[in-house]
């Protein structure tokens, strides 16, 4: 029994880590043409990550943006003075991220690293963000996994996007697999379901932003942790 359920675990370690890897920017060219997305729709972003690092007081000082992609979050967070680390598993994406930071003259860290298995001590950081990441996980489980591993190694605050059952475009996707059986690569994630995750880890809910509530899908919530 025991035999098998451990193989049981692998196999869902496994699956876990092959989506996880699903939208990994290993490509120069596929890293690049994400750095040069819509500008409204990066600046509607970035615009969404200040109000909540706005809300912070005091403001953590030393952050883990995970992952960080082609760099966008790291370079916003640095030009604030902070202390920032960005991680990645994409080579193009790190390689793009790490110019970018270079070009602006920052200080910031971008290493490679798996959300998996993060190569730092627990609450090593004060404040971590994973933005746009948790939408590319198809089920709890799976995002039970990364957040358990996010929460380790922060010592204060979580900011992490996902993406609301409640809105037009979330509602439109929905109602196009109930006729068509055709499933959004994007999954909704209930704001329930990510309190049950970090209050499993000691954190606590303080905020919840959208750039419109019930009409944007993209949320940033903002988590606390407990006892320190």
């Amino acid at each position: 029994m025991y035999e098998l359920a451990s193989t049981a675990s692998a196999v869902t370690k496994v699956k876990t880590e092959q989506d996880h890897r699903q939208r990994i920017k290993h490509s120069l060219d596929k890293a690049e043409k994400y750095s040069s997305r819509k500008l409204h729709k990066h600046a509607a972003e970035m615009a969404l990550l200040s109000r909540a690092v706005d809300h912070l007081s005091p403001m953590p000082h030393t952050w883990l943006d995970a992952p960080c992609g082609v760099g966008r979050a790291t370079i916003l967070l640095a030009h604030r003075g902070l202390d920032v680390t960005g991680v990645d598993l994409g080579e193009g994406a790190l390689h793009v991220a790490q110019q970018a930071v270079a070009r602006q003259g920052l200080n910031a860290r971008v290493e490679k690293a798996d959300l998996l298995d993060l190569p730092y001590s627990d609450q090593q950081f004060d404040g971590l963000l994973c933005f746009r990441l948790i939408h590319h996980l198809p089920t709890p489980q799976h995002r039970r996994e990364i957040i358990d591993e996010l929460c380790r190694v922060t010592h204060d605050t979580v900011l992490i996007s996902y993406l609301s059952p409640w809105s037009p475009t979330s509602a439109k996707r929905a109602l196009r697999y109930r006729l068509t059986g055709c499933k959004s690569v994007q999954n909704i994630t209930p704001l329930t379901e990510l309190k049950k995750h970090f209050s499993a880890n000691g954190f606590t809910l303080i905020k919840d932003l959208a750039q419109l509530p019930l009409v944007h899908s993209l949320h940033l919530a903002v988590f606390k942790r407990l006892n320190k």
